[in-house]
């Protein structure tokens, strides 16, 4: 019995095919009325403006039977794509929250690509042989239909777009599977959340499992030659944030280094967490003016107090460090509300109102 991701997908693919060829059926029908109108035209002229010529009169009869086939034509395609716009729409349901993370967002730059030639050089093993890695491109048009039925749906879904992903190839001897898997999760924790698909032996692996897990094999990964130190862990840094912000934020960004460090700690903990790429990027967009302090408090608020909404905790942060002078006064004064919201129960946003406009707010 197949899934429902099965079935729409198939669905999907029908109605595509219905779509286009109900395309073609109107530039058929278009190109037959343009035919008919221009012969009608040239008729009307060789008979002076006579209008009881009998052909003009047939060739006006075949432009209106043109005009109707034409009309007759874009309603069937209108019909077709209202069908395909509503099983795209249940796809989008019933696909899994993460599934924006299965194409690479952002421009593939320099600094990522050396990312990718790092990860597959310190899994290389000392023969020489290893993984591969790649990012893959599809021009709008083009499908890669090698995948599941959840992959299958997302490349008919975008197929309009270009999408870009990053594979990771290795063999089939022992061991190979589980060096590939840890390259993936190690590309995904730094790539902004976009898991890699993985192939061994010319197969295909499942890895809904890798995002999850990325920060528990954190203090296990190999290092990254050329990733080592505060110049690399900047690199990394500005790799992260470009998944999710534009290249003039981030280049803001970059002249706090260290904020922009703080910010990509903090999109890599959101993607442990069941969001989409958007509403990681609506968070980051409301924290990037923080002070490091504050940020530092947030990023410890959102991993520990995960009673707290998003929204709390981000307008108080934002009240807080917009109040005080001192970014470390204003970091200590957003845990001291959350405290002192624990305590009482009172919202943490009324909380930080209060240490704003009374002595006695703490």
């Amino acid at each position: 019995m197949s899934s429902t991701i099965e079935t729409l997908e198939r669905e999907l693919g029908e109605a595509q095919r219905e779509r286009e060829k109900q395309q073609r059926a109107v530039i058929r029908a278009e190109n037959a009325h343009e035919a008919s109108c221009g012969a009608r035209d040239d008729a009307w002229a060789e008979s002076e403006g006579f209008g009881t010529d009998d052909e003009v009169e047939r060739l006006s009869k075949l432009v209106y039977q043109r005009r109707r086939e034409l009309y007759e034509a874009i309603d069937r395609l209108k019909a077709e794509e209202g069908k395909e716009r509503r099983i795209k729409s249940r796809l989008m349901y019933v696909l899994p929250a993460e599934r924006s993370r299965c194409y690479l967002s952002g421009a593939v730059d320099e600094e990522f690509e050396e990312l990718l030639r790092a990860v597959e050089a310190s899994y290389a093993s000392r023969s020489g042989s290893g993984a591969e890695v790649s990012v893959v491109t599809e021009k709008p048009g083009e499908l890669d239909l090698r995948g599941d039925a959840t992959w299958r749906a997302l490349e008919r879904l975008y197929v309009g777009t270009t999408r870009r992903w990053v594979e990771v190839r290795a063999g089939a001897a022992p061991g190979d599977e589980e060096k590939a898997r840890a390259m993936a999760r190690q590309i995904a924790y730094y790539a902004g959340g976009h898991v890699p698909r993985v192939f061994i032996g010319g197969r295909e692996t499942r890895t809904d499992d890798l995002l999850a897990g990325s920060k528990v094999g954190l203090r296990t990964w190999r290092p990254l030659v050329g990733f080592d130190g505060s110049k690399g862990r900047l690199a990394l840094a500005r790799i992260t944030a470009r998944r999710y912000l534009d290249e003039a934020t981030v280049g803001r960004l970059g002249k706090r280094p260290r904020a922009l460090e703080q910010v990509a700690e903090i999109a890599r903990l959101y993607q442990t967490m069941n969001l989409t790429g958007d509403e990681i990027r609506w968070r980051l967009e409301q924290l990037i003016s923080l002070r490091l302090e504050v940020l530092e408090a947030v990023y410890d608020l959102t991993g520990d107090r995960r009673r707290f909404s998003f929204y709390e905790i981000a307008r108080a942060a934002r009240l807080l460090d917009g109040h005080f002078p001192d970014s470390s006064v204003a970091a200590e004064a957003l845990a001291r509300a959350v405290q002192r919201a624990l305590e009482t129960g009172v919202p943490l946003v009324d909380v930080a109102y209060l240490s704003v406009t009374s002595s006695e707010g703490f």
